[in-house]
């Protein structure tokens, strides 16, 4: 539980960075990539159990604490985003919050389950 913790929380600080400080989408996607790759080499260095349905539970919950913190400061988000201003300006405020909730937890899932199946493999190959 505690590396589900400990992990689960880097969604948190992705949300609130991108909240107060505004991150432009290959900024945020190049830090997932680097905490996904950080998750890949803890998870092999604790020998981690089933890592796959962990990891795929462990990113669905960051990815939802990371849309929770952007929903949940939505006008800072705004306010530190405008390269979405776009986006914001075709949707209502809970039409976005949805689709920040409903993607977060799809990214969150997908990469959980890669992260996982990689840890898995590396795992195996290292028993060998």
């Amino acid at each position: 539980m505690k590396h589900t913790l400990l992990l689960a929380s880097t969604g948190a600080l992705v949300g609130l960075l991108s909240a107060f400080v505004g991150l432009p989408a290959l900024v945020e996607r190049i830090l997932w990539a680097i905490i996904y790759v950080l998750w890949v080499f803890y998870a092999l260095r604790v020998n981690l159990e089933m890592p796959v349905r962990r990891l795929a539970f462990t990113s669905t919950m960051a990815a939802l604490l990371a849309s929770s913190a952007q929903v949940l400061f939505m006008e800072q988000y705004k306010a530190n985003n405008p390269w979405y201003a776009d986006f914001f300006e075709s949707n209502s405020v809970q039409e976005l919050a949805t689709d920040l909730l409903v993607r977060g937890i799809a990214f969150g899932v997908v990469c959980g389950v890669v992260v996982g199946l990689l840890v898995r493999w590396r795992q195996g190959s290292q028993a060998d």
